[in-house]
């Protein structure tokens, strides 16, 4: 994979996650107050500033309800 590809597909994931974070209604502060991610991490990562670890994702689409796969389907 191309390093431009890497980071189109880090965009399209970040945006992913924002997306159905907010869709929930779900604060950033509410995730680290429960303990399962700090806010200025989740903030890098859904600004696509940093890549998220699977198991980061895995423990976020647990919170938000949702499959790892829904964050890769197109």
């Amino acid at each position: 994979m191309k390093k431009q590809d890497f980071a189109k597909e880090r965009h399209r994931l970040a945006s992913k996650l924002y997306q159905v974070r907010n869709e929930l209604g779900i604060k950033q502060i509410e995730l680290q107050e429960e303990g399962i991610i700090s806010q200025s991490h989740l903030s890098k990562i859904e600004n696509a500033e940093i890549n998220i670890s699977a198991i980061m994702l895995w423990r976020l689409a647990q919170r938000y309800g949702k499959s790892i796969s829904y964050f890769f389907e197109q």
